[in-house]
């Protein structure tokens, strides 16, 4: 039988990683329905995510980027895909760093396409939320099928 590394960021990584996929799902499917709210929606959804990482005891770095995030596409939402890009190059390396080579292309992949295109910042936005809420949930059910846990960053 074949070993596995295990990495366990802290505490409870299960019970906000869920939180974290679902929050992203329904997101994401805002988003969809309501284009023109984007900065609200996203903003939101950004203050949400931090202040669920703070409940969830997660690094105080991406606790703070979550939250900055979503304050500065209030203040200033000209620039979402300047923004939400940065907060994506961030958990993008982070899971680079951290040996999830698979799960960082999702965020910098989404972070190319949100600067190379930000005419259609809310479908790559919401195609980034509903695939990264998806394929986290679907993560987990493999990992707990085979009993390993997956590398999380976010």
């Amino acid at each position: 039988m074949a070993t596995h590394i295990h990495f366990i960021m802290q505490n409870n990584s299960g019970k906000r990683r869920v939180f974290h996929s679902i929050l992203a799902i329904l997101t994401g499917i805002l988003i969809l329905l309501w284009p023109d709210a984007l900065y609200y929606i996203l903003g939101s959804y950004l203050i949400a995510t931090g202040v669920l990482s703070l409940i969830f005891r997660a690094p105080s770095f991406l606790v703070a980027v979550s939250i900055v995030t979503g304050i500065f596409i209030f203040v200033f939402p000209s620039f979402i895909p300047h923004f939400f890009a940065f907060f994506l190059l961030v958990i993008g390396l982070g899971s680079l760093l951290s040996g999830g080579f698979g799960l960082a292309v999702i965020p910098l992949l989404a972070a190319a396409l949100l600067l190379a295109f930000p005419d259609i910042i809310s479908i790559i936005v919401a195609a980034f939320l509903l695939l990264y809420g998806i394929t986290s949930i679907v993560a987990m059910i493999q990992s707990r099928k085979k009993d390993e846990e997956i590398i999380e960053v976010y």
